[in-house]
């Protein structure tokens, strides 16, 4: 087995499985990068320490743009996951069992390739040479490397065949820069999220045109002075300004100079036949000719790119007769015609094609739950025509795959709201509405798709606006770090949150009655925060009297002899300010001036607090940190449902380590009768001249962290 790492598996391994549709997709030995081959030789510790290593690889992904999604997943199935393989037994039982799932996995791979080259063989006697790079696109399709289609090629005989007729040679372009064409692009996608609806991909769309109208000098210009108009209604924002930016890219690409414009067009066709190339070669491969149903597809797909229906047509057809092809168009009603022309007979014999072609068009409207529906009842009027069954499994393959995957995304989408992760979830949401939005009809969902995306939407859109608005709004930070507490993986309000700084309370005095003190001080600047008050006695003991909204706090304890030093920190949700602290205050009723009270010099606001711990984090099941010089004991408190809120916490449990007992465990190991996943933090510790164990009155900036689930296998 090979060393880990990191690098070559996110490339390797993580890009694959999430490009076949994620963790469901793929299999324990592949997702913990352990040969299969070697299930067998591998010693137990040999495949402990690859667990461990690609766990902790999976936790450092956590915040990656691409694969958070799919980690979040691996990281939560992490113990049910590896069970299987952490011992031998059960490694080689596993491995036989994936073995049988890889074969099977691989038959529905090859199950599109093999199909086309039955029927090529069956017409041909063999596979042309001018179809072999259309088997290599319908084999990309299922996902298949070009090495795999080769492998899978050596069985079948290859015949000489004329090249296809050569793609016409394009003109020379004008003057379109590369930086202004990148800049557009930016610019369209920039604008496509700020908004709701359609994709826009070219500048005649953001005019809601064509490349049919870009000759259109006068239509273009009074499209551009409309939306320029509704421009100025809009307020000052990112908005208005991402629209005045296109409007000025409209006027010097599409209105300033008409070779330019020309050069525009020209480039939005080269690119959108670049797209529908691959998809062409696929549709007449076997047939020779592109038929109505794929023609009037590929027809929408070139428009929903920015194409006119004229150059979508031209386009369609320049591509067909490259590789050969005619093309079946739908027949058009006259415009002097009252009724449309009647469908044709459909027989009993091929009923089938009726209800295939159904299913394929649902598919591509992103219906598979329906298109399953067509494909039983394509079965059924098949009967036993080998043929007709060999093309309804190739579809009916695609469209399981697309169903299984987008059943898989509604359910993780499910466990990503209730774990607050809803711009995860959202982009999960979406991806189900293009591709499976009637995933409603299946048994395991549960809800209304289009209920859950509005409300993710408007969760997420919240928290946009209240991410811009907090930069120059103090008032709102109450409102950030609540919706933090709905909304945990939006990156601009967590760079908001973590900005805020809480500004502490002033002045904190002390006025000694007979009946006890009252601790009052001068409320913080920073607006909705609540007050945390905590009494350090004379030999260090801390003890919490509470929080309060209000900027004053009686502790109705008996009046000590040495007057205790009195704490008060701001806090706003999980945010806190540094605390300030009040001096001993005199007594009204104290003894006559003439005695002397003793020192306590463990009470001083100087002193009262040892070094905080610092870089708290968990390893698995032990807890480590970084001890501060001096500092020779740490109280360990830990939680089950919050992060605790101060070292004497009632609700949390505590233990007290030393540096010695920590150093023979190598850390804290968390006690296995703890509910895992915790919350846990670190306190310093110092002993007073009497010997009392004092506690830090508050926890250091970097002394918290979250537990997950225990890895201990018992």
């Amino acid at each position: 087995m090979e060393p880990f790492v990191g690098n070559d598996y996110r490339k390797r391994v993580l890009a694959a499985v999430d490009k076949r549709g994620g963790a469901g997709e793929s299999d324990v030995f592949e997702l913990y990068d352990i040969p299969i081959e070697e299930a067998e030789r591998l010693g137990d510790d040999q495949v402990l320490q690859r667990l461990d290593e690609v766990w902790a690889f999976w936790q450092k992904q956590r915040d990656h743009p691409k694969y958070r999604v799919l980690v979040a997943r691996l990281v939560a199935e992490h113990d049910v996951r590896s069970a299987p393989l952490r011992h031998k037994t059960g490694r080689i039982a596993e491995a036989r069992a994936v073995r049988t799932r890889r074969e099977l996995r691989d038959q529905k791979r090859f199950e599109l390739l093999d199909n086309a080259i039955a029927r090529l063989n069956e017409r041909y006697g063999g596979i042309p040479a001018s179809k072999r790079q259309g088997l290599d696109d319908i084999g990309a399709m299922g996902g298949l490397t070009p090495a795999e289609i080769a492998t899978r090629l050596r069985r079948h005989r290859l015949i000489d065949d004329p090249p296809p007729a050569a793609p016409a040679v394009a003109g020379p372009a004008a003057a379109l820069t590369d930086r202004q064409r990148s800049q557009i692009g930016d610019l369209l996608a920039e604008f496509d999220r700020l908004r709701d609806g359609e994709p826009t991909p070219t500048l005649l769309t953001f005019l809601h045109l064509d490349t049919d109208d870009a000759a259109d000098h006068a239509l273009v210009g009074s499209r551009a002075a409309a939306l320029n108009e509704r421009a100025r209604e809009l307020a000052a924002g990112r908005m208005r300004a991402v629209i005045d930016e296109l409007l000025v890219h409209v006027n010097d690409v599409l209105l300033t100079d008409p070779a330019l414009a020309q050069a525009y067009r020209q480039s939005v066709v080269d690119e959108v036949t670049e797209h529908l190339r691959p998809r062409v070669r696929a549709a007449v491969l076997v047939e020779d000719e592109l038929g109505a149903a794929d023609h009037e597809f590929l027809l929408a797909e070139a428009g929903s790119l920015g194409l006119g229906a004229r150059d979508a047509r031209q386009v369609i057809a320049a591509v067909a007769h490259e590789f050969g092809a005619r093309v079946v168009t739908s027949p058009a009603v006259t415009p002097g015609s009252v009724e449309p022309p009647a469908p044709p007979v459909e027989t009993p014999s091929r009923r089938w094609e009726n209800d295939l072609r159904a299913a394929r068009a649902a598919l591509r409207d992103g219906l598979p739950f329906r298109a399953r529906t067509a494909i039983a009842e394509a079965r059924a009027a098949a009967g036993d025509d080998g043929d007709a069954l060999r093309q309804i499994a190739a579809v009916a393959a695609e469209i399981d795959r697309v169903a299984d995957k987008a059943l898989g995304d509604y359910r993780h989408a499910q466990a990503l709201v209730a774990d607050n992760h809803h711009v995860a979830a959202l982009e999960l949401f979406e991806a189900l509405h293009r591709e499976a939005r009637d995933v409603d009809l299946a048994g395991g969902a549960d809800g209304s798709l289009d209920a859950r995306l509005d409300a993710a939407r408007a969760l997420v859109r919240a928290a946009d606006e209240l991410a811009r608005a907090a930069a120059g709004d103090p008032g709102s930070l109450a409102a950030v770090i609540e919706m933090r507490r709905r909304i945990v993986d939006h990156e601009e309000l967590n760079a908001v949150a973590d900005r805020v700084r809480i500004e502490p309370p002033r002045n904190v005095r002390t006025t000694t009655g007979h009946d006890g003190t009252t601790v009052s001080w001068e409320a913080s600047p920073t607006p909705a925060v609540v007050y945390r008050v905590v009494r350090i006695g004379a030999d260090g003991s801390t003890r919490t009297l509470g929080r309060t909204p209000a900027t004053e706090l009686s502790d109705g304890g008996t009046v000590d002899p040495v007057p205790p030093v009195y704490e008060v920190t701001a806090v706003l949700g999980d945010q806190r300010s540094e605390p300030a602290r009040s001096g001993p205050a005199p007594s009204p009723t104290a003894p006559s001036p003439t005695v002397s009270a003793p020192a306590a010099p463990s009470s001083t606001p100087r002193d009262a607090d040892p070094p905080a711990i610092t870089a708290v984090r968990v390893d698995g099941d032990t807890l480590r940190f970084d001890w501060p010089a001096g500092v020779t004991e740490a109280m360990v408190v830990i939680r089950p449902d919050t992060a605790p809120d101060d070292p004497a916490d009632p609700r949390a449990v505590t233990a007290k380590v030393t540096n010695t007992r920590y150093q023979i465990d190598d850390g804290y190991p968390i006690p296995p009768h703890i509910p895992r996943p915790c919350h846990v933090a670190v306190a310093s510790c110092r002993r007073t001249p009497q010997g009392a164990l004092a506690v830090a009155s508050s926890f250091g900036p970097s002394a918290r962290a979250e537990a997950g689930p225990s890895r201990t296998v018992e």
